[in-house]
Parts: structure tokens; sequence; C-alpha cells
């Protein structure tokens, strides 16, 4: 499996340790920085958690930090369990003992957020026979047949399962960029925001003008509603019309 992460995350990647961890940091668009670990068990998955902070000190004092990764640093514990564990709260329709870890160590937001990949042996083993072949993969798996498969029963089809996870625990990987050509069901959302855009005659630079202003003057709910009655008081007397007016004619 790290390997096939590697090939995911691409050249910016080199190895990191500290004590018995061994990581997989990967850098990538937008100052975005990822932590790969692959634990061997459960324990090791909390003991992580409860050392995080002295794994991130030890982050800034490795040659390869910078001010970029304060609060910018996402961890992937990537765990390799048996199919029962991978598959009890489905079976069972109650929250499992792994998935109560789980959601400890991901609801735990201190010095970096955190995420849980599962995968079983033959998600490993097919992981391992497709280093470098995410793309076509997607193309292969990513099908209508194979999403309606899916939503009958996760387990009838491990691959599709694997990569749909890939996406939902790894951030920097984006359906747009892996997605099968000319398929509607895989528009993207940038598409769609401009065609509601388009359909709605919205005007996206009024738009971005207002969400520059929110974030640089944005103090409280108190200046947000302040500033929404101003805008809308203001675009009622350039259209020439009162409130009632407005109201009415919509």
């Amino acid at each position: 499996m790290r390997e096939f992460i590697r090939s995911i995350a691409g050249d910016n990647c080199w190895d990191f340790s500290y004590k018995e961890y061994n990581f997989l940091f990967a850098e990538q668009k937008y100052q975005s920085y990822y932590l790969f670990y692959f634990p061997s068990d459960r324990d090791q998955l909390l003991k992580l958690k409860k050392e995080a902070g002295d794994i991130f000190r030890a982050i800034k004092e490795s040659k390869r930090y910078h001010s970029d990764m304060d609060k910018n640093i996402t961890c992937i514990l990537c765990l390799k369990v048996d199919d029962h564990a991978y598959y009890e709260a489905s079976a069972s329709g109650k929250v499992s003992d792994l998935g109560k870890i789980i959601c400890l160590v991901e609801e735990d937001l201190n010095y970096f957020k955190k995420n849980v990949l599962l995968y079983t042996e033959k998600m490993d083993e097919f992981s391992q026979e497709h280093i470098g072949c995410l793309k076509s993969l997607c193309q292969e798996y990513f099908t209508e047949e194979n999403f309606q498969s899916y939503k009958k029963s996760y387990g009838d089809n491990i691959e599709y399962d694997f990569l749909i996870n890939l996406f939902i625990k790894i951030p920097f990987l984006s359906f747009e960029g892996y997605q099968p050509g000319n398929r509607k069901e895989y528009q993207s959302m940038e598409a769609f925001i401009k065609a509601r855009l388009t359909e709605k005659e919205l005007n996206l630079k009024l738009i971005e003008e207002i969400c520059i202003h929110l974030e640089e003057n944005l103090q409280d709910d108190d200046t947000l509603f302040k500033y929404l009655d101003a805008m809308v008081k203001e675009q009622i007397n350039e259209a020439g019309m009162t409130k009632e007016e407005q109201i009415h004619e919509d």
C-alpha cells in the first residue's frame, strides 16, 4: 500500500521517521501537506493520536520544515484490517469497536487533521498490482454499473469500494482530475456552478467582490447582517424600487 500511495502523491514526497513511526510525507498544491502513516494495529492508531504533539514538534525540527506547514498538515492513517473488522459495522448496523476508535482519532484536530483509511488484504494486493495506475483504474471502475452494484452491496466490489475510499480520505484527490472523459454524471462542480450562474444571470464579479470584502472585514454576525442590509438597500436604490415594490415583484 505504501508504494501505491507514494505513486499517487507524486514526486514531491519523502520519508520522515520519528521513534518507531515511519511516515510518508507529501507536499501538494496550495501549500498543503500530507503525513501518511501505516500503523500495524489499532493500538498504534491510538498511540499516534496521543503523541501527535511530539510528532508535530519533530516535523518542525526537520530540515524540510517551513512555516506553511503550520495548520496545513493532514495525517492519513492507512490501517489494514481483516474482512470481519472492515465489514462489521455494515453487517451489524451498529458502530463497531474499531469504528469508535476511528471516531476518537478523526475527531481530534490537535496539531493536524487526521483521517483513517481502512483497507483489507485483498485491497492491499489490488493496490500492489496497480502502482502508478490510479487514473486508468478510475476510468475502468467508475461506471454507472459499478456504482449501482456498490449501492446494493459494497462488499461485492472491493475495487470500487477501495477507490471510492481513497477519494473520501485523501483530500488532494479530486474526481475532476480522474473522471472518465465526456460523462455527464461526472461533470465537475466548477462547470455546474458556472452553468447555474449563467442560468440565473448572476453577477460573478459582484459575488467575488462581496466574498473578498467579507473575508477582510467580517468580525461577527452583527457586522455580516449590517453589511447585507446595506447591500440590499443599495441594490434597491439602484433599481429605483422601494423594498415593498421589490417584494411584491418577487
